[in-house]
């Protein structure tokens, strides 16, 4: 999934069945009691509300220290490994926020600026539009105001790609088509994060992995945090897990997804896999605005520019009785979203992985905050642990956030299935296509993503995403020449292809999802493809 980018996907939003998962917590850090022992207890009243749900880990910090780190539940569903505070988990855009503390070091060592153009650094850097990728800085590529559309580029990074390095993909840049105005508007992407990791690299003369683990984890004291899924024990990880359907994703009996982490390409948007003791130390020097427990990793002034608002996500006429959390305006900062929290500023970020979830929650105004991270796509458990914690750290319960999760996304999903029904259903069976099947099959082009290859197979097409894991498999007529796919693994979304015919001859084609709730990640609607 995409997920990298959590926030404006569907997957969040559905699903909320209830069925059976243990509830047994493992590993905890001595607590202090206050805010540690009210979100134990709400740790447990979640996984008992969400039974179906495989596993919690819980970091919280308490005015700049460290009270409970803990893990509750299995790693699998069906085996009785616990998943304790030492657990694994990809925690996907969480990573963002490490990328915006590289480039704030390299800053105050005057090895790049924030508003320096990214050609300073990656002289071959361009958009498709010239003007923009002349314009574009430092900053810009953090804060998702580029007039790229949502999740433009995605298919570069999701699902893993073959053999496509680094480089390839800030090439690509230049063909990804801008759909808004440049610095005018919100809209979340990864690649530049990509691109943001590329500079790290070209300025500091070692990878972003590399720049992210000598420079953040080792001072942190992070030793088992991986900066991306390369090297990750299977053993120590906890699995994936997600509603298959039918009839959508969300829906259905929760089921384990095969262990295969992604995102070692977009490691610096996404790629960090980590647990609740280790990502406790990172939540507590961004509370302490860099401090470490050696000393500084980079200085106040840099925390305050990481949280300075940038781009206005969303605005409203704030709280309400029904939705005591809703933001007065909200915006994105340096790997950021900035808001209001009950009278309290909020710093927070989710993440999301096929099969996990997760997010960040900090009250800077406290020095305190909280990690949530699960291995299962359930919106209900995050909202209710990062809004019921963060009442809990406020020393308040007047609302009860697990039960108002449960509904709201209960409602969410019958909302998803229904208009799924209506409109996202889409049955074969129109005009048939007007040239013989092998007319179709070919090679078509890409400039930004590569080349898809179509294939007669037997009496029936096959299709493969060239350089994508996972996206290959029948290509079935439709309507006229448009087909749809319907890829082998589970975990993709199937597309809808249109073929141009010109003269008798397929030309080109374009591609969209086939059902309007897919994920933003699967931006086939961003190809133009031409044959060879």
């Amino acid at each position: 999934m995409s997920g990298i980018g959590f926030q404006a996907t569907r997957r969040a939003a559905l699903a909320a069945g209830l069925a059976g998962a243990g509830l047994a917590a493992f590993g905890a850090r001595a607590q202090t009691g206050g805010a540690a022992a009210a979100l134990d207890a709400l740790a447990r009243e979640v996984m008992a509300a969400n039974p179906e749900q495989p596993a919690i880990a819980l970091a919280v910090i308490e005015n700049g220290e460290i009270t409970l780190t803990k893990g509750y539940g299995v790693k699998k569903l069906g085996e009785p490994a616990p998943a304790d505070e030492r657990t694994l988990f990809g925690i996907a855009s969480n990573t963002k926020a490490m990328t915006a503390a590289a480039l704030a070091m390299l800053v105050e060592e005057k090895k790049i600026e924030w508003d320096a153009p990214v050609t300073r650094y990656l002289p071959g850097f361009a958009m498709s539009d010239e003007t923009v990728g002349r314009l574009m800085t430092v900053r810009d590529l953090l804060v998702h105001r580029s007039g790229l559309s949502l999740g433009a580029g995605d298919l570069m990074l999701w699902p893993e790609p073959k053999n496509r390095a680094r480089a390839e993909l800030v090439a690509g840049m230049k063909h990804l088509p801008i759909s808004g105005g440049f610095r005018s508007g919100y809209a979340y992407d990864n690649v530049l994060y990509v691109v943001a990791g590329e500079v790290v690299a070209a300025v500091s003369g070692m990878s972003w992995e590399e720049f992210v683990r000598t420079r953040i984890f080792a001072p942190l004291g992070m030793s088992d945090t991986l900066p991306s899924p390369e090297g990750l024990d299977p053993r120590r990880a906890a699995y994936p897990h997600a509603r298959l359907g039918p009839p959508i994703r969300g829906v259905g009996a929760q089921k384990p997804l095969a262990l295969d982490p992604q995102f070692g390409l977009a490691a610096a948007a996404g790629g960090v896999w980590t647990h609740a003791v280790d990502i406790a130390k990172w939540v507590r020097c961004q509370l302490l605005m860099g401090q470490g427990p050696n000393g500084r990793l980079w200085s106040e002034a840099s925390a305050r520019e990481m949280w300075k608002p940038q781009t206005i996500t969303a605005s409203t006429d704030g709280p309400t009785p029904g939705n005591p959390s809703r933001a007065t305006i909200e915006a994105y900062a340096l790997g950021w979203f900035v808001r209001d929290y009950r009278g309290e500023r909020l710093l927070t970020h989710t993440g999301g992985l096929a099969g996990y979830i997760s997010v960040t929650a900090l009250l800077p105004g406290r020095k305190s905050g909280l990690m949530v991270m699960t291995n299962a796509e359930e919106g209900s458990v995050l909202r209710a642990m990062r809004y019921g914690g963060l009442d809990r750290i406020q020393g308040r319960s007047d609302f009860d956030w697990t039960a108002d999760s449960l509904r709201v996304q209960a409602k969410a999903r019958e909302d998803a299935v229904e208009t799924f029904k209506k409109t996202g259903s889409p049955v074969g069976g129109g005009k048939k296509p007007t040239l013989p099947l092998e007319a179709y099959a070919g090679v078509y082009r890409d400039p930004w993503y590569g080349t898809i290859t179509v294939t007669k197979k037997g009496k029936a097409l096959a299709v493969s995403f060239d350089k994508s894991n996972g996206l290959a498999g029948s290509l079935e007529p439709f309507d006229g020449d448009t087909f749809r796919t319907r890829f082998a693994n589970p975990d993709m979304e199937d597309a809808l292809f249109t073929f141009e015919v010109k003269d008798g001859a397929v030309t080109g084609a374009t591609a969209k999802p086939l059902s309007p709730l897919a994920d933003f990640s699967f931006d086939y609607q961003d190809l133009r493809l031409t044959r060879e």
